[in-house]
């Protein structure tokens, strides 16, 4: 009997790395598609370009509603022969999940922090973080708490400038008002930005730090001990919707950062989680800096599957009882790249054509191209052409020159 494994997620580059590291394992794999709600109120389930590949047994699409990915699992991916198990792929889905264990529980595997209940979702609270990151030993940035309640909010006076200003809950805020402020008013019109996302939200406006080198890291984590088999420097980075995503990135093995990487697996553990993990750090002047941790697959995990370790299966082994390597480690080094950010740039109108078309020349890992599942590939280049698209860049392109505009006469 095939072992079944449901993915979840909202981004097509980020699935595919995770379905064809679990299809070439040898397990069944669901795909659950984070779908949009069109205008006319019905959901998108247009075929997204993971799907495609030869690896996917069956494919889903739920909005991004708590109690319709909950009911889609019950109803549609539980099997009375096994427990399924669950591989969240976004915040909102790794979530979902943690905060509906009993009801799941029964029918499926998944991450969870002592298979309490919204322990995963208490831990993605960034102060949290920040604290448990200095008692392990990790730099971090000096902050404060902004605390907006029906929409009000007071500006402490001991703030220092020039600060950094980002929602301190992932499923609230999102990346909205995520900035550099020079002077108070700057933080207020970041401020106003994040208000959009809700009226009730806590805001981490941190010291401004000038980032010499952005990095992440994925790992897996069983409770009791930890994987981290390589780390990731940035290399671009994408504007626009997808702010802040590597589009470009080289992973290198741990060597050299021994010490660093010892302070995050005590990090990790003092969580308590079980599962697959995304760590966020920079470097500034000469400093390691912790920003983030996220409690599930990060988007530019296939890299590592690319270069021998498959995390996800490992994950997948590890729920299952069976026995995992934790002595693994990334084979040399490679640069990759991710074709949906640098798609999503050119789309919005950051890239011109030519530097789209560069920027998917020259990787060593690409997240799309593979030979032996070469439909996703195709689908991503037919997405490029055609009057529908060249109506979209154009729109983007007018809404961006008209934003410029409007912020120039402001």
């Amino acid at each position: 009997m095939s072992r079944k494994v449901v993915v979840i997620g909202h981004g097509y580059t980020s699935r595919l790395g995770v379905i064809r590291a679990l299809g070439r394992a040898g397990y069944e794999v669901i795909v659950i598609v984070m779908a949009n709600i069109r205008r006319d109120g019905t959901l998108n389930t247009s075929r997204p370009i993971d799907c495609y590949s030869k690896y996917v047994s069956r494919v889903l699409y739920c909005p991004s509603d708590q109690e319709r990915l909950i009911t889609t699992l019950l109803e549609e991916c539980a099997d009375p022969d096994q427990k399924v198990i669950i591989f969240t792929d976004s915040d909102f889905s790794a979530a979902a999940v943690d905060l509906n264990q009993e009801r799941l529980r029964d029918r499926f595997l998944f991450p969870n922090i002592g298979f309490e209940p919204g322990a995963v979702v208490a831990w993605m609270d960034k102060a949290r973080q920040k604290e448990a990151a200095r008692e392990v030993g990790l730099d971090v940035a000096a902050g404060q708490v902004i605390e907006m309640r029906n929409g009000e909010y007071s500006v402490p006076k001991s703030l220092r400038y020039p600060c950094f200003v980002k929602p301190l809950a992932t499923l609230k805020g999102g990346k909205r008002g995520l900035r550099r402020c020079d002077n108070e008013s700057e933080l207020r019109e970041a401020m106003s930005q994040i208000l959009l996302a809700g009226n009730d939200l806590d805001v981490m406006v941190e010291d401004f730090k000038k980032i010499d080198q952005e990095y992440a890291l994925l790992g897996f984590s069983d409770g009791k001990d930890v994987l981290i088999p390589g780390i990731i420097k940035t290399v671009s980075l994408a504007a626009g919707g997808h702010f802040g995503v590597a589009s470009k990135g080289r992973i290198v093995p741990v060597d050299g950062y021994e010490d660093l990487v010892a302070k995050f697996k005590r990090f990790v553990l003092k969580t308590g989680f079980k599962g697959i993990f995304d760590i966020d750090f920079y470097k500034s002047e000469g400093r390691f800096y912790f920003c983030e941790m996220n409690f599930r697959y990060g988007g530019s995990g296939y890299a590592y599957t690319a270069l021998g370790v498959n995390l996800p299966e490992m994950m997948v082994r590890s729920f299952l009882g069976e026995s995992v390597d934790w002595n693994q480690r990334v084979s040399g080094s490679g640069v990759f790249v991710n074709e949906r950010m640098c798609r999503g740039d050119w789309v919005e109108g950051h890239v011109s054509s030519f530097r789209f078309r560069q920027s998917l020349r020259g990787a060593d890992i690409s997240f799309i191209a593979d030979p032996d599942d070469p439909e996703p590939l195709k689908r991503f280049r037919k997405s490029l052409t055609g009057l529908k698209m060249n109506a979209k860049r154009l729109a983007k392109r007018v809404l961006r020159r008209n934003e410029r505009n409007r912020d120039k006469r402001a």
